[in-house]
């Protein structure tokens, strides 16, 4: 991997740098130019096409020099050429990062669904509470490793070498520290949930924070140049490996620290990966000033991640403290198809929607209508996956993962729904960070703390799925709040692509409607896998066709908008 500070779309060097070679061209030469299709490199093209350039030491054998495709640009003409191949080049970058991602985002759940589908059959609710508490607190201090830094490297416009070296070492260091602290208090963190055994399993989960941190400046730089190739085959690695060793852990019998391990392994080898196959490496080199300059957009979204995370996790500290590892083990299980259908649905759409957005800053109306054909899109693509699983759940959940899962299937549904919100918060969300707006999503995270510890600390009296009904609540809540402060900070129509939600509620409704008629009145001697590929079969026609009726020039518009990506204005 090649680092380039330049935020610019991979522009010849001719183009972005002036130089001290000086080259006054000539009529013919202008003439010359405007035949040519494409800005650089302009010696070589011209000379191939047209027969441009002399044997003079201004053009030399490699044509014309930068200084002259530098003065070339600042014509009508070529001012023309370069926003048409800036333009070209954005749209290509974009499109190939968001299939690259599909790739990797796709590959690597399709892994772990199996993965988890094979533990889940091996190993008990209580084996899975205990691992998803021992990874809380891990995941909460490993934000400041994770979050922030790396994101103000991607969203800042000039970054200069020494800001990459920077921040590696900082979160190089902090990790460690970060590490070691959570190895201290493991002890405290297993009495405060009354399981002693939680004390080693939390001990080897704090590895993964400096693991993590060892590869966060690489996967950023990764990200604003939008190569996502490398980093999908660093994940994909990185799951497989783990995924091979959870399992065989598992069927040899360690039961809950199949689950830890392959976490630590999955860590490891991505980390190993990235660092491996890089071509960027740290020099030792660090200015705190440097550092400083990048805080001032890293802060708050540190701070903000870290409210999220700690909402992330909340509902597994409360349901452990209350109603022990079996509640958390199947909340861990109600959370994997909603996470799963998030990421391979939504997933490549958001993992470029903040370097797209931070590309074009300055320009409202084309931020404005990525966000609009964004949202439509996600939704589009939301409303048959969420409402589709909760409509199979009853037969899918203890047919996939087995038949000591059954008591998650409401869990699953109510949590399904959420899903549907997630359609747009993320990539409200996402668009702000482009922006610089962290400061909106950490004040509306402490006002949704506030907010679901008071309702699930009330609902988790009461059971699991009254709990999972207040999770819903407290993001429902919400909504109306995020959205408001949205369009009043960043100037973003937030409600124009909200006009497709009733269509496509329509939709959903009658595919939820076909799936369960064809459920209940399917023989009970059916085979479950029928029933469940029967359902998606006829939901998926149901969905199509009442989409294609009802908003099939919102389908126009989203094809609209990824071929002009493609091409040229």
């Amino acid at each position: 991997m090649n680092f380039a500070p330049d935020t610019r779309f991979c522009l010849p060097t001719s183009l972005t740098r002036r130089s001290n070679d000086y080259f006054r061209p000539t009529g013919r030469d202008w003439r010359c130019l405007r035949r040519c299709r494409h800005l650089g490199p302009a010696g070589r093209h011209v000379r191939r096409v047209c027969g441009a350039g002399s044997p003079t030491p201004e053009i030399g054998t490699r044509g014309i020099t930068a200084r002259s495709a530098g003065d070339w640009a600042h014509t009508p003409f070529g001012r023309r050429r370069q926003k048409r191949a800036i333009m070209k080049a954005t749209g290509r970058e974009i499109i190939n990062g968001a299939a690259w991602v599909a790739v990797e985002t796709w590959g690597r759940h399709l892994a772990l669904f199996a993965v988890f589908v094979i533990l889940a059959r091996h190993l008990s609710p209580e084996a899975f509470g205990l691992a998803a508490l021992a990874m809380v607190m891990p995941t909460i201090v490993a934000v400041p490793v994770t979050r922030g830094i790396p994101e103000a490297l991607i969203q800042r416009p000039d970054v200069e070498s020494i800001h990459f070296d920077s921040a590696f070492w900082l979160l190089a260091v902090t990790g460690s520290v970060l590490s070691g602290l959570v190895w201290a208090f493991a002890g405290v963190v297993a009495a405060a949930f009354g399981e002693p055994v939680l004390k080693d399993l939390v001990r080897w989960t704090s590895v993964v924070i400096v693991l993590q941190a060892l590869a966060a400046v690489p996967a950023a730089i990764l990200k604003r140049q939008l190569h996502f190739r490398l980093f999908a085959l660093r994940t994909l690695a990185g799951t497989v490996v783990g995924g091979t060793i959870g399992i065989s852990t598992a069927i040899a019998g360690y039961g809950m620290w199949s689950l830890v391990w392959m976490q630590v392994a999955k860590a490891a080898v991505e980390t190993a990966f990235i660092l491996l196959a890089s071509a960027w490496r740290p020099r030792l080199r660090y200015s705190h000033a440097r550092c400083r300059e990048l805080f001032g957009f890293a802060g708050p979204l540190i701070g903000q991640s870290l409210w999220t995370f700690v909402n992330e996790e909340m509902p597994k500290v409360i349901l452990g403290s209350f109603l022990g590892p079996y509640a958390v083990g199947v909340y861990a299980l109600a959370r994997r198809p909603l996470d799963l259908l998030c990421e391979a649905f939504l997933g490549p759409l958001t993992a470029v929607t903040m370097p797209a957005v931070a590309r074009v800053q300055s320009e409202p109306a084309k931020i404005d209508a990525f966000f609009n054909s964004s949202i439509r899109v996600a939704a589009i693509a939301g409303f048959p996956a969420f409402l589709g699983f909760a409509a199979i759940a009853p037969v899918a959940v203890p047919f996939i993962f087995g038949p000591q899962w059954v008591s998650g299937v409401v869990a699953v549904q109510i949590l399904m729904l959420l899903g549907l919100q997630r359609t747009i918060d993320n990539i409200c969300a996402l668009t702000i960070l482009a922006l610089g707006h962290s400061g909106l999503i950490l004040k509306l995270n402490i006002a949704y703390t506030v907010l679901a510890m008071i309702l699930l600390t009330a609902a988790v009296q009461v059971d699991l799925e009254t709990t999972m009904a207040a999770l819903l609540a407290c993001n429902v809540l919400l909504l109306p709040v995020f959205l408001f402060l949205v369009h009043h900070i960043a100037h973003i129509d937030v409600l124009k692509p909200l006009t497709i939600f009733p269509r496509l509620a329509v939709a959903g409704l009658l595919m939820f409607a076909v799936v369960t008629a064809w459920l209940v009145a399917a023989p009970e001697s059916t085979p479950q896998g029928f029933l469940i590929a029967g359902g998606i079969i006829g939901g998926a026609a149901v969905y199509v066709a009442a989409v294609i009726v009802l908003v099939r020039p919102d389908l126009l518009n989203a094809r609209d908008m990824l071929l002009r990506l493609r091409r040229p204005a």
